[in-house]
């Protein structure tokens, strides 16, 4: 489980499975979306461009993939890539207290989508 990141303005990072890539293997997913701009990190910084995508097994909640375009994706995409090898379910994200304003508190409303 290793990440990808692309270092354009916004940032993009990617770890695990595509959307496509999950169903090619027989997973029942649930997909998650947020537009950047609705990140409150994003808005004070004026970085708002992107969006955040989270794929999902919806058998045991475990994250399957994420791919971040957005202001410091690189640096967010870690904290999705250790609850993936905690094997952990989403809702670590969803529901865990992060500081604010942060772009990583952005997690918490991607997961919220769910």
């Amino acid at each position: 489980m290793i990440p990808s990141c692309l270092f354009i303005d916004p940032e993009l990072a990617h770890v695990g499975l595509t959307e496509i890539e999950a169903q090619q293997q027989g997973y029942a997913i649930r997909v998650a979306k947020l537009d950047a701009s609705a990140i409150p990190r994003a808005k004070t910084l004026g970085q708002t461009d992107g969006l955040m995508k989270a794929i999902v097994d919806t058998e045991t909640g475990r994250i399957l993939g994420c791919s971040l375009l957005c202001h410091e994706a690189a640096e967010v995409i870690s904290t999705v890539q250790m609850v993936m090898q905690a094997q952990m379910p989403y809702t670590v994200l969803r529901d865990g207290v992060l500081t604010h304003p942060t772009m990583t508190e952005g997690l918490n409303m991607l997961f919220s989508k769910l």
